[in-house]
């Protein structure tokens, strides 16, 4: 059985290097997030408001994980305080 070994999307000591915005946008750039958003896009008139920013949710959500932000709790008054 042979492994594989897949190169890095990014050098982890250039991120820590970039600034928070720059560093996201270097990795929202890359991301394909339409796969996700074709399963959690609204389907029915029932739940939440059509007008809701679900790429944003999804961008925050990936953002939380980056920043180590321990519950989504924090990360709604983290969104706030900003």
């Amino acid at each position: 059985m042979s492994i594989i070994r897949q190169g890095s999307l990014f050098d982890i000591q250039e991120l820590f290097d970039l600034e928070p915005p720059k560093r996201f946008g270097a990795i929202f750039s890359t991301l394909d997030i339409d796969p996700i958003l074709c399963v959690i896009s609204k389907k029915s008139i029932y739940g939440a408001p059509t007008e809701l920013n679900y790429v944003a949710m999804l961008y925050s959500l990936v953002a939380r994980i980056l920043e180590r932000i321990p519950t989504v709790k924090y990360l709604r008054k983290r969104l706030k305080e900003t």
